[in-house]
């Protein structure tokens, strides 16, 4: 599996794992999903582990944003049982000013989420992009050139071109990456 699509179903995965802590801090859950976190933790930390030696940045640069969000939601939630087990709070709708005051709010609280996962899923399906795109142009350029270049050169000039491709395409483009008139070349296009 891809990085990207590892730290996607992993950003899911803490979206969800949020979702069930705001069931137990407004009381529609009587114990924390504790094993949960614990788990969810110990797929980070392989995931983290797994991407240390990496040369990619931009994997770097996603699984680092993936543990310090893990960081944020897992002090938040401690923080909270803590809180409940020692008795200065009690799980309802007001925990967290107010988490929860109504059925609506947790449908909000969903939407919020689910708005969160969508910039995030876009995040990564930018990079998996440049990754794919610079992979296939130093393989071309190997294969029919003899040339090398750096993987990681080539990201960061595409990532350099995505602001003015955006500009002309939107959102949705992808890169096609092709060999012609003795020439490796990256062309952006319009997906339908």
């Amino acid at each position: 599996m891809r990085i990207a699509h590892k730290v996607s179903d992993l950003v899911t995965k803490i979206e969800k794992l949020e979702r069930l802590f705001i069931f137990y801090f407004t009381g529609h859950e009587s114990r924390p999903p504790l094993k949960d976190m614990a788990a969810l933790k110990n797929e980070i930390n392989k995931l983290s582990l797994k991407i240390s030696d990496s040369q990619n940045t931009a994997e770097k640069y996603l699984v680092s944003q993936l543990v310090n969000r893990f960081a944020i939601y897992k002090a938040k939630w401690e923080k909270g049982v803590r809180d409940i087990e020692e008795g200065r709070s009690k799980p309802g709708l007001h925990f967290f000013g107010g988490l929860g005051t109504s059925l609506s709010g947790l449908a909000e609280l969903k939407k919020e989420a689910n708005n969160v996962g969508e910039k995030d899923n876009n995040a990564f399906r930018l990079a998996s992009l440049i990754d794919e795109a610079a992979r296939k142009y130093v393989e071309l350029n190997r294969k029919h050139t003899g040339k090398k270049y750096d993987t990681e050169d080539v990201s960061r000039m595409l990532e350099k071109k995505v602001d003015a491709v955006r500009k002309k395409f939107g959102d949705k483009f992808s890169f096609r990456v092709y060999y012609e008139d003795g020439k490796v070349k990256v062309k952006p296009e319009k997906e339908i």
